[in-house]
């Protein structure tokens, strides 16, 4: 069975970096889900995460993510409105709800209503294919692409505490990541210095096709 490679991060020349994306099977399930993309395929440059963009409407985000052995997740955080189901169609992922973790596989599906704390992580050595739903989701329509952008950005640092306080802010209302909460006094006293600094809490230019396709190899099957 022949695979090809793709979703591999480029660097400065536009050549893709080894090691650094996921294989595929031109005949698959998978690769026909690429083929029926809406849009480029993002990553994160250090980490075994692709997501694969399905639909992106007014009131739903739709995803398929690949995540690969040993991803650790996004930190803890819970949604103010934004629902969130994972339908596992490969592989498995321990979901870790209100503290909780559960093992979801493959034909199972994970309910995340607003209010409950979660992360997830891919424990085994295989790699966890999922569609992902996000309803009502607001400003992370703008500030999820900007998460995976600044990482891939040579201008950009996601760890620089300014550049986070003005995510929070952004997020406000929407989503709460909770070691941000527990920080949210010196948070709020940052953010007005992050914003004279010309940071913003979310950036058009990580929206744009052409960033992505500057960044992350794309598939041709």
């Amino acid at each position: 069975m022949s695979t090809v490679t793709t979703g591999r991060t480029l660097d400065d020349h536009g050549n893709p970096v080894a090691g650094t994306g996921f294989e595929l099977d031109p005949d698959s399930w998978l690769a026909e889900q690429v083929r029926e993309r809406t849009g480029p395929i993002t990553s994160h440059p250090t980490r075994p995460v692709w997501g694969i963009p399905l639909e992106n409407s007014d009131d739903t985000i739709r995803t398929l993510s690949v995540f690969g052995p040993g991803y650790s997740g996004p930190p803890e955080h819970y949604h103010e409105q934004s629902p969130e189901r994972f339908d596992v169609e490969r592989g498995s992922l321990t979901m870790t709800l209100d503290g909780t973790d559960t093992e979801v596989t493959a034909g199972e599906t994970a309910t995340v209503e607003t209010g409950v704390t979660h992360t997830f992580e891919n424990h085994t050595d295989e790699r966890a294919v999922v569609t992902t739903h996000i309803g009502s989701p607001g400003r992370l329509r703008q500030v999820l692409p900007t998460l995976g952008g600044l990482a891939h950005d040579n201008d950009g640092d996601p760890e620089n505490p300014l550049q986070q306080a003005l995510i929070a802010d952004r997020l406000d209302g929407n989503t709460v990541f909770t070691r941000q909460e527990r920080l949210e006094p010196l948070s709020n006293l940052l953010t007005p210095v992050a914003e004279l600094a010309g940071y913003q809490g979310a950036y058009a230019k990580y929206t744009q096709p052409s960033f992505w396709e500057r960044h992350v190899e794309q598939p041709d099957l």
